[in-house]
């Protein structure tokens, strides 16, 4: 006899991780668990794997704080890293770092050092890497040396205070955050990256007083934008090539940034952190420091999910990078009652009106940052606090050969989008189909809960060739290899809502979800007594 109920695909995961705690406003298809998933191309996976780039830790176990892929030369593929041991060290590709590039420094946890591109201000010079260390000079390495070096021609400001941030804009070098004088903004000579005084260098007191300090530039649509902890925004119109025309003006008195690893450029736009643990995009501060209608964080009321599982209180730590092969943004945070970044945040950009967020527990993640992979696509790298570089996102979703979950949540829907009486009427549950794309002999788990409680689990093989013959069910299952399969369970129990939770912890193993279908037959169309 055919089936007479009624068929519901649940939306699952199309509006990725909500923060709300209130469960009656949470939209189908969000996700209250989304911990170590991938969204990419609207299909519902484990993220990628994470594979060991130096087999042996660097000496001293020390945290990776940053690092870079650096190209001194087309063709010459170098990786530098800058540890709390206080060393800056190169690699040529074999993962043994074994040029030591500086040593003696003295770097915290809280020390975020950066990287910043430039020289080849004429053909014949060298292109050079600039190293941000707090306290320290800025580091010059030039081309593939062996030893960086001080850069050449500070301000006389830098001797008490040394920058912690700059970037490349206007072809000249900028840097800010020397602890003397936090408020102003040094740019460098046209034709010397090297060079911050005479020439044609120069600075800006930026809003001084306004504040605590800058923390980050970024140059965004010919303005030198500057990011202040806690709270500030400035911008340095640099359209003018004349200097001397140059203005300052300030975006907003109320927004900041919570350290420099918090700002993001984002195709576009800026993302940004603030001391809260929102996040906004930089299109949306106004001149009069206003803000639009909503941040990020309001798409799902992230704000709340934030405070509730990251240590605002190092939120400082924070590191953050734009993911384009997946078209993600990636937070490297400290979880709740962690010091160390050990968990992840996760925007899917690819629809910019539709942002998807996800949560990441899997990894330590003290550094983030691309490097060019052997086709020449940029990898997600990161450094963790044992002395070891990790590629991530790898095809084979296990980490160093071993096991990670990749587990999801739906909210509990009482599928009125499909009819608004269902809201007030039980379903009786009958079947659970889903779409996937078989990877593999192995299964992923269901638990079925209605009415929030777990009323049982069952199980989908995601086989290549078909299901297992052991686990094969007549009239449900079909035998043989496909792009697609469905497969479909008997479900039993009722409730007003229904809400699945999938999991997978093998390691090697994966799921790939297309779609969600229940089979459910409406009790009576009734409404039911309060059980009070």
């Amino acid at each position: 006899m055919s089936f007479t109920g009624l068929v519901a695909e649940l939306p699952i995961g199309s509006k990725g991780l909500v923060g709300s705690k209130n469960q009656a406003l949470i939209a189908p298809g969000h996700l209250l668990t989304a911990d170590n998933l991938s969204y990419f191309g609207d299909v519902l996976t484990k993220e990628g794997g994470a594979t060991k780039y130096n087999a042996t830790e660097i000496t001293a176990t020390p945290a990776v704080l940053a690092g870079i892929d650096w190209w001194p030369t087309p063709g010459t593929q170098r990786m530098v890293v800058v540890t709390q041991a206080g060393e800056i060290l190169k690699d040529d590709g074999g993962g043994t770092f074994g040029t030591v590039l500086k040593t003696g420094l003295t770097i915290t946890a809280d020390d975020i050092p950066e990287f910043v591109e430039g020289g080849k201000e004429a053909a014949a010079n060298d292109r050079k890497l600039f190293i941000y260390v707090p306290g320290v000079h800025i580091q010059v390495l030039a081309e593939d040396a062996a030893t960086t070096t001080d850069i050449a021609t500070p301000t006389g400001d830098w001797t008490a205070g040394k920058p912690t941030t700059g970037n490349m804009h206007v072809n000249r070098h900028w840097a800010t955050g020397n602890s003397n004088d936090p408020y102003r903004v040094y740019y460098s000579s046209l034709t010397n990256h090297e060079e911050f005084t005479g020439g044609t260098a120069g600075s800006f007191a930026v809003y001084p007083g306004e504040g605590e300090k800058n923390v980050k530039l970024i140059s965004f649509k010919g303005l030198q934008v500057i990011f202040r902890y806690p709270r500030g925004i400035y911008v340095i119109d640099t359209r003018d090539p004349t200097p001397g025309n140059w203005s300052v003006d300030r975006l907003s008195r109320t927004l900041g940034a919570a350290g420099s690893g918090c700002v993001v450029p984002v195709e576009d736009d800026v993302l940004f952190m603030d001391v809260t643990g929102n996040i906004h995009l930089l299109s949306t501060v106004t001149e009069f420091g206003n803000l639009g209608t909503r941040t990020v964080s309001d798409i799902a009321n992230f704000q709340t999910y934030i405070k509730e599982n990251a240590n605002i209180g190092k939120l400082l730590r924070a590191r953050s990078v734009l993911y384009p092969r997946r078209r993600e943004v990636h937070f490297a945070l400290a979880g709740t009652g962690s010091t160390r970044n050990n968990a992840r945040l996760v925007m899917d950009i690819t629809r910019p009106e539709d942002l998807k967020f996800r949560w990441s527990t899997r990894d330590v993640c003290e550094s983030l940052w691309l490097r060019r992979n052997s086709d020449g696509e940029d990898t997600l790298t990161s450094g963790d606090a044992s002395g070891f570089v990790w590629l991530m996102d790898q095809e084979t979703k296990s980490k160093d050969s071993g096991s990670y979950a990749g587990i999801f949540q739906s909210s509990h829907d009482d599928l009125s989008w499909l009819d608004p009486k269902l809201a007030t009427i039980r379903k009786n549950g009958k079947f659970l189909e889903l779409v996937v794309e078989p990877i593999g002999n192995w299964n992923m788990d269901v638990g079925v809960y209605w009415d929030g409680v777990l009323h049982q689990t069952v199980s989908f093989n995601m086989g290549v060739t078909g299901v297992a013959l052991g686990s094969f069910e007549l009239g449900s299952d079909i035998l043989g290899n496909s792009p697609l399969a469905n497969r479909k369970r008997r479900v039993t129990g009722s409730g007003r809502r229904i809400s699945l939770r999938g999991i997978n912890s093998g390691a090697g193993q994966d799921f790939s979800v297309l779609r969600f279908l229940l089979h459910f037959k409406p009790s009576g169309e009734r409404l039911e007594a309060d059980a009070s």
